[in-house]
């Protein structure tokens, strides 16, 4: 159950300075609250769920030119040895000839907890930062302290559906990679992949190259489609002093655009 409500700061624009999750109103913008989800063969699934105002958007985990996706921190938990996200497909929008990801109206985050030692509680606490943006971008952190415990209907009912709205293996939609080269550049590297459809891919599909971590920066580059033929670039930077050790099974492509979001992980040489 959750033991305590949400405490959300506002970074910016004067945002009130503590609100509780049953009331947390950012200026008639936005509301978070958790969900405390059911029981799995591994643990828990709960989920965050962000809901937003009319004309306002929050942020895919790789949210484009510019914005802030959901950072979470888990310090001052207990008995918690892995969470794994579950994103649902998202929208593309385009807004002066700058491509953000996100969500509109509402995004349902579904979130699986691995506990420490299995059959033992698993105490949850500590912060999410997130991005909520209509003309102006506010980021917003909210503090959580939940006990993961039993199963609720009402919210088991709105994860499950959440996790429907993943995109599609490659495999299950005929699309595979076909190479990936990995160049060495100034500062990182360099990725060029190719992939190859059984049918001629949609021509407004186009790839999101991702890496996993917080101290990459990634830059989207050219992308081309020819029949069922994609290829597509992406420049990978390390922030700070720590190099950026590749590794071809962590990369991810995401066609998005679309009527169908897919995903393929892995880079073959």
């Amino acid at each position: 159950m959750i033991r305590s409500c949400l405490t959300a700061l506002g970074l910016a624009l004067g945002l009130p300075a503590a609100l509780s999750a049953q009331e947390y109103n950012i200026q008639g913008v936005a509301r978070l609250d958790i969900l405390p989800g059911y029981e799995t063969s591994s643990g828990h699934m709960i989920a965050a769920r962000i809901q937003l105002a009319p004309g306002w958007k929050t942020y895919w985990r790789a949210p484009g030119s510019n914005g802030i996706p959901p950072a979470f921190d888990w310090g001052g938990s207990e008995n918690l040895k892995d969470v794994a996200f579950h994103w649902p497909e998202p929208y593309v929008f385009m807004k002066d000839g700058e491509r953000t990801i996100g969500y509109e109206q509402e995004l349902v985050l579904p979130i699986s907890i691995t506990p420490q030692q299995s059959g033992a509680p698993v105490s949850l606490k500590g912060e999410v930062l997130f991005g909520v943006c209509e003309d102006v971008c506010i980021p917003v952190k909210a503090r959580f302290s939940m006990d993961v415990a039993g199963s609720d209907a009402g919210s088991t009912k709105v994860i499950k559906a959440a996790l429907r709205k993943q995109p599609a293996s490659g495999a299950s939609r005929g699309i595979a990679p076909v190479s990936c080269d990995i160049t060495p550049i100034k500062g990182g590297f360099r990725i060029s992949t190719t992939l190859r459809g059984n049918k001629p891919l949609p021509s407004a599909s186009f790839p999101v190259i991702e890496f996993p971590g917080t101290d990459v920066w990634i830059e989207q580059k050219d992308s081309r489609i020819e029949g069922n033929t994609l290829t597509a670039s992406a420049n990978l930077f390390a922030y700070g002093s720590t190099p950026l050790m590749m590794q071809r099974s962590s990369v991810k492509v995401t066609l998005l655009g679309g009527p169908r979001a897919v995903e393929l992980r892995g880079c073959p040489s």
